[in-house]
């Protein structure tokens, strides 16, 4: 009837390989970074008299503005579209007219922040600091620049100025840490971090930092354990302290059991290139160097509780903090990776690219920022560029299929089958036997295969992706759909997509499938019931809509049907042929057997 609209997966490169950079962590509250603004900031909001651009001009450089709270208002948009650079520029233009606003004051900073301007914003963080104000975050700021500039005593002081909640407080006993380790007093620097073990969902960072500071005070055995119990919990460990403790056992002379720790990683992460060039220099000898001192140490902590935040889907403070360890390591290629990360994840592809491309191509990560640059691209709309490079690489590595796989993703969200099926058909002939148990090659060539027309090949990849992962909602929902779309199976197409909706019950692609199977099945009250609970959680898609229409029409509720259809027709974009099919049926209405 109509081309399907179900929930696809979607795996980005950055979500796929999050875990190789993650220190085991637990969840921790903080404040919104961004909301409505206290009682201490309407007058600028509430004094605004005229129409507000608040759209970028081509140069990046934000809009003009009418006036300072014009300004304002710009700014909460900025926000809201997580732009957090034009957020700054508004905010400091803003404060022209208002420059004692405490919420300003603090939004400014935030913002600021935000956008890796840490200069521009240490002086705002001064004056929220010295002028009393109880501020989460500005003596983060603080104590980071003075980490930067080897001010140990400032930096000390902007940490007891911190309060001490969410994630705060592992990052404060983390930096005091550091500030001490600064100072030479390794044993003050292990008493701030405190032990290893106080289950705070932190253990695994702690005993990093632990075994960082020990190497530092030239006591080896103890840092021994300490890395041991950094890697401990995950198996293979994690790509941070891995890397640590490989070169900390380099470093003691001990290049097998060095390897040993890199293979057991890689044995762990088999697609991972991360450990590749560590594993090729203990062939060649030459250790790399331990951590380099408090302000290497502090980035360190700072980008453990950034990724923290950004795993328990904290994305505005995980880039307020993966930016002031940006500042202290301005290099670091695990940092731009996971800003450039958080950034995608907030639909700022170019800015996510334009972090992405500081990563070296001597970088161990070069490979997976290619990849996410390709992706990056092809979300901000620049398909022939994301295939170009992208196209490169499936070349560059011809023992590689992860190129091939996000070649036919790209091709496929494109809605080019035919490209998308060849480079899937390609990646399962580079993988081998891996390839008979990989449930999502099955289902996203499957996707494909169907869209082409090719339903016999599309339809054993999706019966073969549920033999290896048989309740996997996606698969259940897509084929389930699509035998009820073609009137086949259609029982045990309504149990399959019913257990897909028990897997997801808040997902309103695959309820909408449910109430259409009830609606194939002439069951339609049943199916009015759900696709009305689909179109509250999807009202913007144009096909549930539509569905809703032919099951209103079939319980004589013809006035709604009318409504719907007409609803579908104005969300339906450029689908022509989607709109000229519900035209119809405006024109004439439906016949029993739910023809127009």
């Amino acid at each position: 009837m109509h081309a399907p609209k179900r929930a696809v997966l979607s795996l980005p490169i950055a979500a796929a390989t999050a875990v190789l950079l993650l220190v085991s962590c637990g969840t921790a509250d903080e404040t919104p970074v961004t909301g409505t603004p206290d009682a201490s900031a309407p007058a600028l909001a509430q004094a605004s008299d005229g129409v507000v651009d608040i759209v970028p001009e081509a140069d990046g450089a934000p809009a003009p503005v009418s006036s300072p709270s014009g300004a304002y208002l710009a700014a909460l948009a900025a926000i809201s579209a997580r732009d957090m650079t034009a957020a700054a520029d508004y905010l400091l233009a803003a404060l022209t007219a208002d420059s004692g606003n405490g919420e300003l004051l603090r939004r400014t900073h935030l913002a600021l922040v935000s956008a890796g301007r840490i200069p521009e914003a240490l002086p705002i963080a001064r004056e929220l600091v010295e002028g009393g104000s109880v501020d989460r975050f500005a003596p983060l700021t603080l104590a980071a620049d003075a980490l930067d500039r080897e001010a140990f005593d400032e930096a000390a002081d902007a940490l007891r100025r911190l309060p001490l909640d969410g994630y705060n407080t592992i990052l404060a006993s983390l930096l005091e840490g550091w500030v001490a380790a600064g100072e030479g007093d390794f044993d003050g620097a292990l008493a701030a971090m405190g032990p290893a073990d106080i289950d705070d969902g932190f253990d695994a960072v702690r005993a990093h930092h632990i075994a960082l500071i020990e190497e530092l005070a030239d006591r080896p055995e103890r840092a021994e354990a300490a890395f041991a119990r950094s890697i401990d919990g995950e198996p293979g460990g994690v790509y941070r302290p891995v890397l640590a403790y490989g070169g900390f056992l380099e470093r003691s002379g001990r290049p097998d059991d060095a390897r040993a720790v890199y293979e057991s990683f890689r044995a762990a992460n088999p697609d991972s290139l991360w450990l590749d060039r560590a594993v090729a220099r203990l062939d060649g000898g030459g250790a790399p160097p331990p951590i380099g001192g408090a302000r290497k140490g502090a980035a360190e902590a700072l980008f453990a509780v950034a990724n923290a935040a950004r795993s328990n889907d904290r994305p505005g403070i995980a880039l307020a903090f993966g930016q002031l360890a940006a500042h202290l390591a301005p290099g670091s290629d695990v940092v731009s990776l996971l800003i450039g990360d958080i950034l995608e994840s907030q639909g700022r592809y170019e800015d996510a690219v334009a972090v992405w491309r500081r990563i070296d191509a001597g970088s161990p990560l070069d490979w997976s920022a290619r990849l996410r640059i390709a992706l990056g691209l092809d979300d901000g709309g620049q398909p022939d560029r994301a295939i170009a490079i992208v196209s490169r690489m499936v070349d560059e590595r011809p023992d590689r299929s992860d190129a091939l796989m996000t070649l036919g993703d790209i091709l496929r969200m494109r809605e080019r089958w035919p490209e998308a099926v060849e480079a899937y058909d390609d990646a399962f002939a580079r993988m081998g036997a891996d390839a008979e148990t990989d449930w999502r090659l099955r289902y996203v060539r499957g996707i494909a295969l169907e869209r082409s027309g090719d339903w016999d090949r599309a339809e054993g990849d999706f019966v073969a992706a549920l033999d290896i992962e048989p309740d996997h909602p996606l698969v259940l929902n897509y084929l389930g759909y699509t035998w009820v779309d073609r009137g086949e199976r259609l029982e045990q197409a309504l149990d399959m997509i019913q257990r897909a909706v028990n897997r997801r019950p808040d997902d309103g692609f695959i309820i909408d499938s449910l109430g259409w199977a009830f609606y194939r099945l002439g069951r339609y009250e049943e199916a009015v019931a759900q696709l009305e609970r689909a179109v509250e959680y999807e009202p913007g898609d144009p096909v549930i809509n539509d569905h809703l229409g032919d099951a209103f029409w079939k319980v004589g509720r013809r006035v709604e049907a009318r409504f719907q259809w007409r609803r579908a027709v104005s969300l339906s974009g450029d689908d022509d042929a989607l709109a000229a099919a519900i035209q119809a049926k405006l024109r004439s209405g439906l016949d029993d057997d739910g023809e127009t």
